[in-house]
């Protein structure tokens, strides 16, 4: 092996050493934080992993005080963590179940459910399929009124 070719391969070795001891951080004031089409006004999101769309992904949503997302589901698994405040989750099948600050909650894909936050609340949602929101009623789908 010349010369070159070791210092090529020693640099090559350095850069992944490298690229393994560097990880992604994101502190709070460094959220880039966009309003949800998909939801009722007032409530935001922002992707810190991935692509919610194709999946894998990780993003923190928000939403304000008395703030109701109406009978709806997601076609795949979804993990939630609260980070901050409180939710209701209110399954079509089952009783309701109160998730509190620092609480996990798993939806399993298909599972209609509403979801409420009586005061501004904040959680980590991730998985590893895309993301989506499917509305029991088409009429509660935001989305459909912001086309006409």
């Amino acid at each position: 092996m010349t010369a070159g070719k070791v210092l090529i391969a020693v640099v090559s070795l350095s850069a992944a050493a490298l690229a393994a001891e560097v990880f992604p951080v994101l502190n709070p004031a460094q959220l880039a934080w966009k309003p949800k089409d998909a939801l009722p006004p007032g409530a935001y999101g922002a992707v810190v992993r991935g692509d919610p769309h194709q999946g894998p992904y990780a993003f923190f949503g928000r939403f304000p005080a008395k703030f109701t997302v109406p009978m709806h589901w997601h076609t795949e698994d979804v993990a939630v963590v609260m980070t901050q405040g409180a939710m209701m989750i209110e399954p079509e099948q089952g009783a309701a179940q109160r998730i509190e600050q620092g609480g996990y909650f798993f939806l399993p894909g298909k599972m209609r459910y509403v979801a409420k936050c009586a005061h501004p609340c904040t959680f980590l949602a991730w998985g590893e399929k895309p993301f989506d929101i499917i509305y029991a009623d088409p009429n509660d789908d935001p989305r459909l009124h912001a086309r006409k």
